[in-house]
C-alpha cells in the first residue's frame, strides 16, 4: 500500500520515461520478493485468493465489456480480428505439444487461453496516441474487452477437462459442466444488467439519484452478478461480462462519469496484481528454455501470422495491418488465467509450467509492447506525414 501510495504521487513524473503502472509495480515487487525468502505462490493457493483473483477479473470484464458500443457493426476489423484470435487459440494448443513436449491437451488448451488473451493495459498509450488512427484504436481496445470475456467459457472447460480424465466420457462430462456453468452465467448476467441500465437511466433521467449514488449503483452491477453466480454454482467472472453487454444495451445517457468507482477500483486492485506478479518472478526457479521459447512465439508469432491473414482484403491500409497485428500486449487476463490455473493445478509439476508461461508472456510483453508501442507509433505518424507532404 506504501509503494501503491508512492506512485499516486510521481506517476505523472514516472510516466515521461516511459515507466508505466506495470513496470512500477513489478519492480517493487522484485525488491520486495528478494528479500522474502517465502515463496508467495503458495499463499495465494487458497480458496479465498481464487476468489479474489476471480473478482477482479469479473470487475476488468464488466468495464471493459461496457466500452464496447456499436463499433463492432461499423468496424469490420473488430470481427476479423477475433476471427485471427481463435485460430491464435488453436495454433497455441497445437504448437505448445511439440515446442513444450506436452500431451496433455487439456493442460495445452489452459495453456493457450492464458498466452493468447490481449490486455492494452501494458501499453495503454496506444489508445492516447493520435497518431495511430482511430480505427486501428477502436479495433485493439474492443478486440482487447471481447477476448478476455470469449475465451473465459473456454478455459473454465480446460480446467474442469484437466481435472478429470481425457476418455471421450469424461471430455463429454468436462463440457457439459462448463456449459451448465455458463447457462447459469447467462441467467444471471443478462437479466441484472439489463434491469440495472434501464432502471439507472430511468432514475437520472427523472432526477431521483445523483451521479455519486450511480457510480456506487454501476459498481453494485459486477458485485452482485458474480456473487450469484457463484451462489448456484456458475461462473462468476461470465456473469459480470455478459451484465456489462447488457448493461451498455440498455443504458440511455447518464451525467458525470458513471464507471469512474469501478474503473477505479479495478486499476488499485490490479497494482497489487502486476506487485505480486513481480514478487513471484523473483522466487521462481529458473525457467526452461522451452517455456522461454513458447512464450516468445506466443508474444509473436502466434498473433502476427493469424491476424496478417485474417486482414488480408480488409480496408486497413498496410501499415494499419502492421500495427494491429504487432500490438497484441498481454495483462491482468493472462495473470487471472495463470494464477486460476495455478490454484487447479496445485501440487503438480504442471503448475510450474503454467506459472514460468504467463511469467515469460506478461513479462516479456512490457518490454516488447510498453517500450515497442511508442516506437511503433512513432514510425506510423512519420509515414503519415510523408504521405501527405507527396
Amino acid at each position: 500500500m506504501a509503494i501503491i501510495l508512492v506512485w499516486a504521487c510521481y506517476s505523472r513524473a514516472f510516466a515521461r520515461w516511459s515507466v508505466t503502472e506495470p513496470v512500477a509495480m513489478i519492480v517493487a515487487g522484485a525488491a520486495v520478493g528478494l528479500t522474502d525468502d517465502e515463496w508467495l505462490l503458495p499463499s495465494i493457493d487458497t480458496t479465498a485468493a481464487l476468489r479474489i483473483v476471480e473478482f477482479l477479473l469479473a470487475l476488468f470484464l464488466f468495464t471493459d465489456a461496457t466500452e464496447i458500443r456499436d463499433r463492432i457493426a461499423k468496424n469490420t476489423g473488430v470481427t476479423r480480428m477475433l476471427v485471427a484470435f481463435a485460430v491464435s487459440l488453436v495454433i497455441a494448443t497445437v504448437a505448445g505439444k511439440y515446442v513444450l513436449s506436452v500431451d496433455s491437451w487439456p493442460l495445452l488448451l489452459i495453456l493457450a487461453c492464458i498466452v493468447m488473451p490481449t490486455d492494452l493495459v501494458p501499453a495503454q498509450s496506444i489508445l492516447r496516441d493520435n497518431r495511430i488512427t482511430k480505427r486501428v484504436r477502436d479495433t485493439l481496445n474492443v478486440e482487447s474487452g471481447l477476448n478476455d470475456g470469449l475465451v473465459a467459457p473456454v478455459m473454465l472447460f480446460a480446467l474442469e477437462a484437466y481435472r478429470r480424465s481425457t476418455d471421450s466420457d469424461e471430455v463429454l462430462g468436462a463440457f457439459g459442466h462448463a456449459l451448465q456453468a455458463v447457462v447459469k452465467s447467462v441467467l444471471v448476467g443478462l437479466p441484472i444488467g439489463a434491469a440495472a441500465g434501464l432502471a439507472l437511466s430511468a432514475a437520472a433521467a427523472r432526477g431521483w439519484t445523483d451521479p455519486r449514488t450511480v457510480r456506487c449503483g454501476i459498481l453494485a452491477i459486477p458485485v452482485l452478478t458474480f456473487a450469484l453466480a457463484i451462489q448456484i454454482d456458475g461462473n462468476g467472472f461470465v456473469a459480470a461480462f455478459l451484465a456489462g453487454l447488457a448493461y451498455r444495451a440498455t443504458h440511455r445517457d447518464i451525467p458525470g462519469e458513471p464507471l469512474e468507482l469501478t474503473e477505479g477500483l479495478a486499476q488499485f486492485l490490479g497494482l497489487g496484481l502486476w506487485f505480486v506478479v513481480g514478487a513471484i518472478a523473483v522466487a521462481i526457479p529458473g525457467l526452461d528454455w522451452q517455456v522461454v521459447v513458447y512464450g516468445l512465439l506466443a508474444l509473436t508469432v502466434f498473433r502476427i501470422v493469424p491476424a496478417a491473414l485474417a486482414l488480408i482484403g480488409s480496408r486497413f491500409t498496410v501499415p494499419e495491418r502492421i500495427l494491429l497485428c504487432c500490438l497484441g500486449p498481454r495483462g491482468v487476463a493472462s495473470i487471472v488465467f495463470g494464477l486460476l490455473a495455478v490454484n487447479s493445478l496445485a501440487g503438480t509439476s504442471d503448475a510450474n509450467l503454467v506459472v514460468g508461461a504467463t511469467l515469460v508472456v506478461v513479462c516479456g510483453s512490457i518490454v516488447l509492447h510498453g517500450i515497442g508501442a511508442p516506437l511503433v507509433a512513432a514510425q506510423f505518424g512519420r509515414r503519415a506525414r510523408n504521405s501527405r507532404t507527396r
